[in-house]
């Protein structure tokens, strides 16, 4: 019962008894429990140590258990104290184990998974494995889209909490059925924001490992085969150059989640034109995403630009950032 607290069987007999037989003496103790009188003078030691009981007053000598709500309660917190502390040390310790790890076999830092199943497999352990953070480059071709399937896999870990963010390519977003996709994911929590062009398809799982394609450019589906990059320099190079585009991408969350818009003048309609004008997208594209004609489109975008005083679409970005629409 007591072993997480470090009290061996004996210990632990010792105790109970008392907590049947308050202020017990040692001898009344050894014929309660069935154990040798010295082990039982030692339990008593180390539990008097631990503050599980106190010594009493008077001849012959007894002891009294300390109530367990108050005892238990203690060297619980004390124990959860002392594995809190040694969890500060990991970062250090781990950071000792890769250097050594570095230094003895630098090839452990990156693995190649070739295959559709291996592939596929690692990424969806990877997936069902984060626990703090996962960050993307997504630059799926036109028709490949963000389907049921991804967003059944991402589900999951956004609903435990996990903090996902997307940078998606404008060219990723052409597919007229990707925005109820990404509108699924926005509203699950995913943070999402656009680029005209990005350098790579990428994934980054807490910070400790990567995804690369091993395709070409013309189709970086992980299920071809993967890079796998861990902890190292090439890692944190591929953290960094994360945040930097994600700094200057275009926010698209606030629009496919806001189900009313921060100002009156702006439904629903106008914040996801106002989205999808600033990411970039052609118009043609737009029109499908949006599902209207280009006509429509071109009323939608005067519409926006006029309630934001815009004379350009450049300055319609500026203002919706300044306003916080986007």
């Amino acid at each position: 019962m007591f072993e997480a607290l470090n009290l061996d069987q004996g210990e632990e007999l010792v105790y109970l008894a008392l907590l049947d037989q308050p202020a017990g003496s040692t001898a009344e103790l050894a014929k309660q429990t069935g154990l040798p009188l010295g082990r039982v003078s030692r339990s008593l030691t180390r539990l008097a140590r631990r503050r599980l009981v106190h010594r009493a007053a008077g001849r012959p000598v007894r002891y009294t258990p300390t109530p367990p709500d108050v005892a238990i309660s203690a060297l619980v917190n004390e124990r959860r104290g002392e594995l809190d502390r040694t969890l500060l040390a990991v970062p250090a310790l781990l950071e000792q184990y890769r250097r050594a790890a570095a230094r003895a076999e630098p090839a452990a830092l990156l693995e190649v998974l070739s295959g559709q199943d291996v592939a596929q497999g690692r990424f969806l352990e990877l997936m069902a494995g984060a626990t703090s953070d996962v960050m993307a480059f997504d630059r799926q071709s036109a028709g490949e889209g963000t389907g049921p399937s991804e967003v059944a896999v991402e589900r999951p870990v956004l609903e435990r909490g996990v903090h996902c963010r997307a940078v998606y390519e404008v060219a990723a977003l052409e597919d007229p059925d990707r925005l109820p996709y990404l509108r699924t994911l926005a509203g699950l929590g995913e943070q999402a924001r656009v680029l005209p062009e990005l350098p790579m398809k990428l994934m980054i799982f807490d910070h400790r490992v990567a995804l690369l394609p091993l395709a070409s450019a013309s189709d970086e589906r992980f299920t071809v085969g993967v890079l796998v990059v861990h902890p190292s320099r090439l890692l944190d190079g591929l953290i960094a150059l994360f945040e930097d585009y994600w700094n200057r991408a275009v926010a698209l969350t606030t629009a496919l989640t806001t189900n009313s818009a921060p100002n009156a003048e702006f439904s629903q309609v106008d914040l996801e034109t106002l989205a999808l004008l600033c990411t970039g997208i052609k118009d043609g594209a737009m029109a499908r995403q949006l599902g209207v004609s280009p006509r429509t489109l071109n009323r939608r975008i005067i519409r926006v630009m006029t309630l934001l005083g815009a004379s350009s679409r450049f300055q319609a970005g500026l203002q919706a950032a300044k306003r916080g629409l986007l």
